[in-house]
């Protein structure tokens, strides 16, 4: 078994959208072995005693060749106020990969992603992990100047855009497009990552098209490892631990 805990070195920091920033730190040869699409890194807030929870946040890119690897975070609390504060040559104390992942059969084709605000954030992965597929991007923002990595998306995805408030693409959310899309070029498999509300949209859209979805649940986490059960959610109405048997679960067992 690898080591999970490391010491990477930030190779840069910037910010790519209102409150959004986009991290790339080196990464460990051996934890690129074992890391797929949808997993992610537990990160210690550095020199803020107060704040002892690491911060779990999902993978967004990666390159084995260069041996880095990228997060996509949003600024919401002091810990990730302090994350966006670091610059280029500075540690960051993390645990990588962890999780389980989005799995793609090779019966699987056609392949439909969905997210929204920093959901869409972990997607990219599959599309890295998974290049000999279909892909069909619905990406829902809060507004325009939320909006990031869209370019990314569609250099391998047919991308459609919303805003919760139109100022760019579909006035809604991302969900409110998947039975239009469904109709005109029916996925072999979803693949889904936001917020609640997001997962309960979305699971009122599939349900009765027989189509496979899975998803990728966000939870205040503790270890990350499975000690502390702080990320505790129910699925199929029994306890499962999110950094451990998740953050990937079918959302038909998913209880919301």
């Amino acid at each position: 078994m690898f080591e999970k805990h490391s010491i990477a070195r930030i190779i840069e920091n910037v910010k790519i959208a209102k409150d959004i920033y986009q991290m790339k730190l080196t990464g460990s040869p051996d934890a690129f072995k074992f890391f797929r699409p949808g997993q992610f890194l537990h990160a210690k807030v550095p020199g803020t005693g107060e704040l002892l929870l690491r911060r779990p946040i999902s993978v967004n890119d990666y390159s084995i060749e260069e041996g880095w690897v990228q997060i996509a975070y949003l600024v919401i609390g002091e810990g990730t106020r302090q994350l966006s504060r670091l610059r280029e040559g500075d540690k960051l104390d993390i645990l990588f990969p962890l999780g389980n992942s989005f799995k793609l059969e090779e019966e699987q084709k056609k392949v439909m992603l969905i997210g929204g605000g920093i959901g869409v954030a972990p997607l990219l992965t599959v599309m890295k992990y998974y290049p000999d597929k279909e892909y069909t991007a619905l990406l829902g923002y809060r507004s325009r100047e939320y909006m990031y990595q869209v370019e990314a998306f569609e250099k391998k995805a047919d991308v459609f855009v919303t805003t919760d408030n139109g100022s760019f693409g579909h006035k809604g959310f991302a969900t409110d497009l998947l039975a239009g899309r469904i109709a005109g070029n029916r996925p072999d498999v979803i693949l889904g990552c936001g917020p609640t509300c997001f997962f309960k949209s979305l699971k009122k859209e599939v349900e009765g098209t027989g189509i496979l979805t899975y998803v990728s649940l966000e939870q205040r986490m503790g270890c990350g490892t499975g000690g502390c059960s702080v990320c505790v959610c129910s699925i199929g109405g029994e306890n499962r631990r999110i950094c451990v048997e998740g953050p990937v679960f079918d959302l038909t067992e998913v209880d919301l």
